[in-house]
């Protein structure tokens, strides 16, 4: 991860089972709650290709 400029920033861990929807959801409402610019994203998510590591699967799914 690199730090912003200002080097402000938060990283937030959340169990997988939550849903990827439900982490969105939640991130989005709160960067729009906030009166200065807010990015964020999945880290360990996706590979270079953009496609899902799937890390978060069993081997029996």
């Amino acid at each position: 991860m690199e730090a912003p400029a200002d080097r402000r920033f938060i990283v937030v861990t959340v169990p997988a089972a939550a849903g990827f929807p439900a982490v969105e959801a939640v991130m989005d409402l709160w960067a729009t709650d906030l009166s200065v610019l807010v990015e964020w994203g999945f880290s360990n998510v996706f590979g270079p290709d953009a496609e899902p590591l799937n890390w978060w699967q069993s081997s029996d799914d």
